[in-house]
């Protein structure tokens, strides 16, 4: 059973002929009469009788006529709804690191917002391992992420710009007032530490092992902000992106240490799943990201 079918059956049913149902579809009137007669054989049974020039539905033909009406009906609106969705408009998912939502991301926000009112946004906060999960489970339309160019092959990735990573202090931590800080400067100091599963802090992590330096104390806090009011409450050094905290450094609530140790510098990249569907809601936003923020997408494949 086909939607043409039945568009064609209903037609005949208003106008009572199936000349007239013809020239209304700009079809042949050998197409009607065949369209009428293969649903008459799927059904099993006559939907019309043809009494001279007269056509008339038999009692299966009315049970049909309920339903056909609907049908085509729904079909119509469906048709409207799709015709008119190349405006963006619906719900866009997106992941972030708080403290690019707090910085970088507003006016980001603000602007598309402001492009298309019709599309609700919800943002939800975490780290880049929760991200990559979210969105090859879909629960996510896009995310954004701190870290090393993602080269996963079931990944579209843009690449933003570049983040550099800051070791903080209170203005009246005494580390501040040296011109050059290396790991063995933080033997010994007490560390505040975004969770576990951040990227640039596993770096760090990992680079402070290397090179066999032991803090005294790490203080995990999930919350950007928290991190901040404990490190300018002189409570321990902090390791976060300078976006985090350029309104902290302009004040000078927090000092950056003149760090001459490795760079753990990470790259802002806006990523999603490669099979997703680009909805126009979520590419307008890609789009206007990566024109307010960065470059063009780089799309990594198995084998290339």
């Amino acid at each position: 059973m086909e939607l043409r079918q039945l568009k064609t059956f209903v037609m005949i049913v208003r106008l009572r002929s199936f000349t007239k149902a013809s020239d209304v579809l700009n079809y042949a009137q050998s197409t009607v009469t065949s369209q009428i007669q293969s649903l008459e054989e799927e059904l099993g049974t006559l939907l019309f009788e043809r009494i001279g020039r007269q056509v008339q539905l038999t009692k299966d033909g009315e049970s049909l006529l309920l339903y056909a009406e609907q049908i085509v009906k729904l079909a119509d609106a469906a048709k409207d709804v799709l015709t008119t969705s190349s405006h963006p408009q619906g719900t866009l998912r997106i992941g972030t690191p708080e403290s690019f939502c707090l910085n970088r991301l507003p006016e980001l926000i603000k602007d598309y917002r402001w492009r298309y009112p019709e599309v609700e946004i919800k943002l939800s906060f975490g780290i880049c391992c929760d991200f990559l999960k979210s969105v090859r489970n879909n629960n996510v339309d896009l995310a954004f992420f701190y870290d090393e160019i993602l080269e996963d092959s079931d990944l579209v990735v843009h690449v933003l710009y570049d983040e550099p990573v800051l070791i903080l202090a209170s203005p009246q931590h005494p580390l501040v007032q040296k011109k050059r800080i290396t790991f063995q400067d933080l033997n010994g100091q007490s560390l505040i530490l975004t969770e576990s599963g951040c990227r640039y802090r596993a770096r760090f992590e990992k680079a402070m092992s290397n090179a066999k330096v032991q803090p005294c104390t790490t203080l995990e806090i999930s919350s950007v902000e928290v991190q901040k009011r404990f490190t300018m409450d002189n409570q321990g050094l902090a390791v976060l992106s300078k976006t985090a905290v350029d309104n902290e450094l302009a004040q000078g609530l927090l000092t950056a240490l003149p760090w001459a140790g490795p760079s753990f510098d990470v790259k802002v990249q806006l990523v999603y799943h490669k099979d997703k569907w680009l909805s126009p809601a979520l590419k307008a936003f890609i789009d206007l990201a990566c024109c307010t923020l960065g470059n063009k997408p780089r799309l990594l494949r198995s084998g290339f």
